[in-house]
């Protein structure tokens, strides 16, 4: 065909219906973008986050967005990322007798906790109080931390869910803690268990002894209002509750998910045995999990900041206003002689 021969005439259709795809005519151009955009938003919400979460499962986080909201509100960032190795047990009892005691047997999210908290606060808002109690996990803390921002809203919240199922499902408790301890806040610019511990105690995280242990883990709803090092009355009956309940989560093995082979495993209530038929005797229930003991209260001038407020609303407060005079660590007892009392048994 000559170059003066005109084209066919299905040809010159067939390269105006190309043109018109292109530019995005016909009805096939609404259908690509429909598909590219969900493609693009399958990517943005699964794939994206995933391999974000899969990431920080084998490297530590470089940073938070809290860590950079204190360093541009002029504090001086200190972090040491450590393995969980190299932190004390005394600290992963600790954080779990404080913040989270079900945290081996939850999948993220701990509903019973949730339940209690939304009462606690119904009752709270019913009296005019402005009280009010969370039920924030440590795998929800922990999303929060590496992949979120602190201030609360609904978004957030809702974002901090997602990360918390993907961070459980890809991640092993283990690795879950450790990443908490190595991002936790805990005042002056202080982020993770081993700046905490050469800052507040001059040792490495892992020579914590249980009550500086506990201590840290007191101060950890609030640790730019509350010290670990030179704590106030509050601080310290926090800190002896938490040692208190860190004796059971050692005797009932509520760390042994971190801990491993070091801790007691919990025991696996059996089923309750059932009387013969003819018989009125009722069911033998197995032995109930060791309670707890209650954590107290802040009063409201030491209440807990909101998250993310700057560190320099703390102010004055009376946990920090003189120095307590520091009580040694009660010594382990000598082979063969039990404690005097439960309170008085240090935790080894």
């Amino acid at each position: 065909m000559s170059e003066a021969d005109p084209l066919p005439e299905d040809y010159t259709a067939l390269r105006a219906r190309a043109r018109r795809r292109k530019r995005g005519g016909g009805g096939g151009g609404f259908k690509n973008i429909v598909v590219r955009a969900l493609i693009a938003l399958f990517v943005l919400v699964v794939v994206l986050p995933t391999a974000w979460v899969l990431l920080y499962r084998v490297v530590e986080a470089p940073g938070t967005i809290l860590m950079a909201q204190r360093a541009g509100q002029g504090a001086e960032v200190r972090r040491n990322v450590v393995p969980i190795e190299r932190i004390s047990p005394h600290l992963v009892r600790a954080v779990i007798a404080a913040e989270d005691s079900r945290f081996c047997v939850h999948n993220g999210f701990d509903w019973e906790a949730i339940e209690a908290a939304t009462e606690y606060n119904r009752k709270q808002q019913a009296k005019g109080s402005d009280r009010r109690r969370g039920a924030s996990t440590i795998s929800q803390q922990t999303a929060k931390n590496l992949f979120l921002w602190p201030q609360r809203s609904w978004l957030r919240k809702g974002l901090e869910v997602y990360f918390t199922g993907l961070t459980e499902f890809f991640w092993p408790k283990r690795r879950v803690m450790e990443a908490y301890l190595n991002a936790a806040e805990w005042g002056d610019g202080l982020f993770g268990a081993e700046a905490a511990a050469q800052a507040r105690f001059g040792k490495a995280a892992k020579d914590l002894t249980p009550r500086e242990a506990a201590r840290l883990a007191a101060v950890l709803p609030s640790p730019n209002k509350w010290s670990a090092d030179r704590p106030g009355p509050y601080v310290r009956r926090r800190a002896a509750a938490i040692e208190q309940r860190m004796r059971v989560v050692r005797t009932d093995g509520l760390a042994a998910c971190v801990l491993g082979e070091a801790e007691p495993k919990p025991a696996t209530p059996k089923p309750a045995k059932r009387a013969p038929a003819k018989s009125d005797a009722p069911p033998v229930e197995p032995p109930a999990a060791t309670p707890l003991p209650d954590l107290p209260e802040p009063p409201p001038e030491l209440a807990p900041l909101e998250d993310g407020a700057p560190a320099t609303e703390a102010g004055s407060s009376p946990e920090l206003d003189a120095p307590q005079p520091e009580v040694p660590d009660t010594p382990p007892p000598e082979e063969g002689q039990p404690p005097a009392t439960l309170d008085d048994a240090p935790i080894y």
